[in-house]
């Protein structure tokens, strides 16, 4: 008697149910920005800087940062339910290599799903594929906020220059939605 053979599809099921942006914050004066760190170099500096300029610029303060355990796994359930306590919008990243472009996606668009405007932090480099990423997990339409990077590499005042870049832009994501 021969041996049935079954043959299975590599690429599994790809996509997610569509999500929605969470609403936009047209307003920042009085809301509470925090950032999500994925550790790696220097991410949690450009984002604590873009978050400072932001708070500067519109009467918003800086809740919270926070560190996740490793930019290869998505945000701990504890970390998550913190940035639901205590912010209004979220900055996470960096998405600047292959898997913490992935689960820096992730994590925000779990974010947004649960109703946080989130930035996710991208080099140029990574944008198109946190974009792709982003749908995949069912949301094209995620706030990307790019930096001309190198992340990694760049000192203290390359990083200040390219937050203050990019605060303008990060604005008008914020109030997407």
């Amino acid at each position: 008697m021969a041996a049935a053979i079954r043959i299975l599809d590599p690429t599994g099921r790809v996509g997610a149910p569509a999500a929605r942006l969470a609403p936009g914050l047209d307003v920042l004066t009085g809301k509470r920005i925090a950032v999500l760190d994925n550790l790696k170099p220097h991410a949690g500096y450009i984002m604590g800087a873009i978050a400072r300029g932001l708070a500067a610029r519109t009467g918003a303060t800086v809740s919270l940062e926070i560190a996740k355990v490793s930019a290869a796994l998505p945000a701990e359930p504890e970390v998550v339910a913190r940035l639901l306590a205590e912010a209004d919008v979220v900055l996470t990243g960096s998405a600047d290599c292959g898997s913490c472009t992935s689960w820096s996606a992730h994590d925000t668009v779990e974010l947004e799903r649960l109703g946080l405007p989130t930035l996710l932090l991208s080099t140029e480099g990574f944008t198109e594929i946190a974009h792709q990423i982003c749908g995949l997990y069912g949301l094209p339409q995620a706030r990307i906020l790019t930096v001309r990077g190198p992340l990694g590499g760049s000192d203290d005042a390359d990083l200040d220059a390219m937050a203050g870049e990019v605060l303008e832009h990060a604005l008008h994501l914020v109030s997407a939605g």
